[in-house]
């Protein structure tokens, strides 16, 4: 594996477990790039960071000097970052989600494939060895057909402020179910056919997101179904009262012939609790960092080694579509059929 220069844009909580990730694997972290300056600094120290930037656009300055771009801020700012950095012909790994219109995700694309530049997207949960097994479970037929996949995500109104607003992160919807989604997408092996959710704000009067000129909506109960008939359910706020305690459910898959629980480690990891023939079980699974996963795969994928990232731009477009027939679901209270037929 070759050693790249790497520019992160973003030294929050993200941009740190992507710091550790590329310091981990051996690769210089050349530049770190974000507008609180004291949170920079101490990346800088901890990583032994060349050059340390806190100006809205420094990623301007800091770009000739490294191979890679990191982006690790605000979804409104994915667009723009990645085409700037595929047009000075640098490879791009993004966090979720990829944008916030397929028009967005299409110039994206246009811009890294005339750069001949890589394209990769932080969809790091879906790396861990539970949502393998899982997988190889529902395909050897041991909890049957149909299954039923259900998900829970209660949290207090988050303390990154943007993801609330509408025009930024919009949500959880868009922010974080793509996770699950497309965990439900990979154990089933199928694609989403059918939403029906209903949803809106419950925290609409809280003082601390008021200053947004419009709020997205941040509480929703989710149905999915899918081309294999399997279905996906989901119950999802970010609008609850502060210091909320109620946790969520963990991850379970129910069929006919079975069930299993995902029974939570650490780092986005998970061993699973089988139930399936009259008995129970405890499935003690591989604890990897899937934050190293994700990047070195992406590596592999600049050096050729491999041909793409374990996740990209069609990854980010399926999940976008899903998140936006959600949306419209909501809005329209009715069901709606996911459009795969990207409208740019």
């Amino acid at each position: 594996m070759s050693k790249h220069r790497v520019l992160l844009i973003g030294a929050g909580d993200m941009g740190s477990h992507h710091a550790r990730a590329w310091n981990v694997l051996g690769h210089e972290l050349h530049t770190v790039i974000d507008l609180n300056p004291e949170r920079a600094e101490a990346m800088a120290e901890k990583y032994d960071v060349k050059r340390v930037l806190t100006g809205d656009y420094d990623y301007q300055v800091g770009i000739e000097q490294v191979d890679i771009v990191d982006i690790c801020v605000p979804l409104e700012f994915h667009a723009p970052l990645t085409i700037y950095a595929a047009e000075h012909g640098k490879h791009v790994f993004c966090e979720k989600p990829i944008a916030r219109t397929f028009k967005e995700i299409q110039a994206m694309q246009q811009a890294t494939e005339r750069a001949n530049v890589k394209f990769g997207i932080g969809f790091q949960r879906n790396l861990a060895a539970g949502v393998a097994q899982l997988r190889d479970w529902a395909t050897e037929g041991v909890f049957g057909h149909p299954m039923v996949f259900s998900s829970d995500l209660l949290q207090e109104v988050r303390p990154k402020r943007f993801m609330h607003d509408r025009n930024s992160n919009n949500g959880p919807i868009v922010d974080a179910c793509c996770h699950y989604f497309l965990l439900w997408q990979t154990v089933f092996r199928s694609r989403p056919k059918t939403v029906y959710a209903r949803g809106g704000i419950i925290a609409k009067s809280r003082q601390e997101i008021s200053h947004f000129e419009q709020l997205a909506l941040d509480t929703a109960v989710i149905t999915i179904e899918f081309e294999s008939n399997d279905i996906g359910a989901m119950t999802v706020s970010w609008g609850l009262e502060k210091d909320f305690r109620l946790p969520s459910r963990p991850d379970r898959i129910i069929g006919p012939h079975g069930g299993a629980e995902a029974v939570s480690t650490e780092n986005f990891n998970w061993d699973l609790q089988l139930y399936h023939n009259g008995g129970q079980s405890l499935h003690k699974l591989p604890q990897g960092d899937l934050f190293e996963e994700e990047i070195r795969a992406f590596v592999e994928a600049v050096d050729g080694v491999r041909e793409a990232p374990f996740y990209g731009i069609e990854q980010g477009k399926q999940m976008l579509a899903l998140s936006l027939a959600v949306i419209e679901s909501i809005d329209t209270g009715r069901p709606v059929d996911v459009n795969y037929n990207f409208d740019f």
